[in-house]
């Protein structure tokens, strides 16, 4: 699924009588989140929408009464679990062709390596998980359907990072200070990123090695639209313990070939 560029909504017409002006600011505050940083406070809302202090207020107060935003302890907001429940919906429903198309190759993955299997789409500056394939073995990844990722950890997020335009891929590493370190291992460096990065283009996969989990390691190779533009990716990981050099390079070849059987579907299908 490619991105879409976000936009904040027209103002309201407030003579229309249909239209509940109050809601709509609120609606309005809520998809000022859709955009970078997705972390804001009373004042970042006040200056980037040019609402009234009060109005402001009131819009997030409702917003986080609905479990669509949360504060933090630092009087920030940040989309909450109504947000990431909504947000799960409208990927799946957009990507049901992509999730369609990939199913055999999934299946096929998972029955070759018995790890866990995921499907990413990008959607903004995020990877977000559309499907999955448990692995059968007892002690497994924990995968988490509709979660969202940044793009500088884990096998797939990297992926598509390696391949988006040079603009947006820049934009991106500008922000890696201000972007979560998951483990010891999650690169900080923007210029080592960017080094990562260029390998990944030369490799055609990404790996993950603890710097997402850090008792885990997998590997991600991108799903390309009819377009030729990066809209995802497919992986395969596993505990550290049982996924050594020999066997993620085995995963690696797996990985790529399910990528791009996906990627050819996609392009027989016409889907971008």
């Amino acid at each position: 699924m490619r991105d879409a560029t976000l936009t904040p909504p027209e103002p309201p017409n407030e003579r229309s009588p249909y239209l509940i002006a109050s809601a709509l600011r609120t609606l309005q505050v809520l998809h000022s989140f859709a955009m970078p940083p997705h972390r804001q406070g009373l004042a970042d809302v006040v200056e980037r929408l040019g609402l009234e202090r009060n109005q402001a207020y009131r819009s997030l107060k409702t917003l986080e009464a609905a479990g669509f935003l949360v504060q933090s302890e630092d009087a920030r907001f940040e989309p909450g679990p109504a947000a990431s429940a909504l947000a799960t919906a409208s990927s799946r429903f957009h990507s049901t062709s992509v999730i369609d198309v990939a199913g055999p190759a999934l299946d096929r993955l998972a029955a070759e390596t018995h790890e866990t299997v995921h499907l990413f789409v990008r959607t903004g500056d995020s990877a977000v998980c559309v499907d999955r394939r448990e692995s059968s073995q007892s002690v497994r990844l924990v995968s988490v359907l509709g979660r969202s990722l940044p793009l500088h950890a884990g096998a797939v997020p990297k992926a598509i990072l390696a391949w988006l335009p040079e603009i947006e891929r820049k934009a991106v590493i500008e922000r890696l200070p201000d972007l979560p370190a998951y483990t010891a291992r999650t690169e900080r460096d923007p210029k080592a990123l960017e080094a990562e990065l260029v390998t990944i283009r030369e490799l055609g996969h990404s790996l993950s090695d603890e710097d997402f989990d850090a008792s885990a390691r997998g590997v991600g190779a991108p799903v390309f639209g009819a377009d030729g533009v990066v809209l995802g990716g497919v992986s395969v990981g596993g505990p550290s313990f049982r996924v050594d050099d020999a066997t993620l390079a085995r995963f690696t070849a797996l990985v790529r070939k399910a990528a791009a059987d996906i990627t050819r579907q996609l392009a027989l299908s016409g889907h971008s």
